[in-house]
């Protein structure tokens, strides 16, 4: 019978052995969703608009049983919680938990179908021992794991680009606000400011009255 893998995909780890379940599970759920933003619009219903999607999660419960081996099961179970110590130095922002790749034989989908063909990392561990020996050992447990999709920043920027134009919007003034900071705001663009002053005929761009709402066109 093939058993599920869970395999390293950082290449400083390529050479640590995978970890390879005692038990299969004998289900797993997986969790995906988007996420929707409402853009409000002058004198109209807000219109609802895709913001991008969040990042897939898998999880399943996992069976260790090492009675009749005599064996601490915490050998094994450890194996799962090792996945959640920071031991990959990554580019100057700290260490991070290793990425892992999940396989499971034949049931290895193909890459535009299915849920293996994702990078992980753990994201979420419970460990649940139900069965000691009489001096105390555990040799049986229940892990309760979830795996987050992993997506390194460049990637992510490929994957979704960066939006090229932002629709008509509206903004009310609070106090400390500048057209140049709204600008930035919204578009990541402060000197594009005039567009807006020019859009809402304000006759002096320094002095913006707090409560006022201004109509943010769109622009490309």
């Amino acid at each position: 019978m093939e058993k599920l893998t869970i395999r390293y995909t950082d290449k400083k780890l390529k050479d640590r052995k995978p970890i390879e379940v005692l038990f299969n599970p004998t289900e797993y759920t997986v969790e995906d969703s988007s996420t929707w933003q409402d853009f409000k619009k002058p004198r109209e219903n807000p219109e609802l608009q895709y913001t991008g999607g969040a990042r897939k999660t898998i999880s399943m419960d996992l069976f260790f049983d090492t009675y009749e081996r005599g064996e601490d099961v915490r050998v094994y179970t450890g194996e799962i919680a090792r996945l959640l110590v920071p031991t990959i130095n990554d580019g100057g922002q700290g260490k991070r938990p290793p990425k892992v790749r999940l396989s499971w034989g034949k049931a290895e989908p193909q890459p535009d179908t299915g849920i293996f063909v994702f990078e992980w990392v753990l994201e979420k561990l419970t460990q649940k021992f139900t069965l000691f020996t009489e001096d105390g050992m555990p040799v049986r447990a229940t892990l309760t794991v979830t795996f987050k999709e992993f997506v390194l920043p460049k990637d992510e920027a490929k994957r979704t680009p960066r939006r090229s134009s932002f629709p008509v919007q509206t903004y009310t003034i609070k106090a400390g606000d500048t057209l140049s900071g709204i600008a930035a705001d919204l578009w990541e663009d402060p000197t594009r400011w005039r567009v807006i002053a020019d859009k809402n005929a304000l006759d002096n761009p320094r002095v913006l009255e707090i409560g006022k709402v201004l109509i943010v066109p769109k622009i490309e």
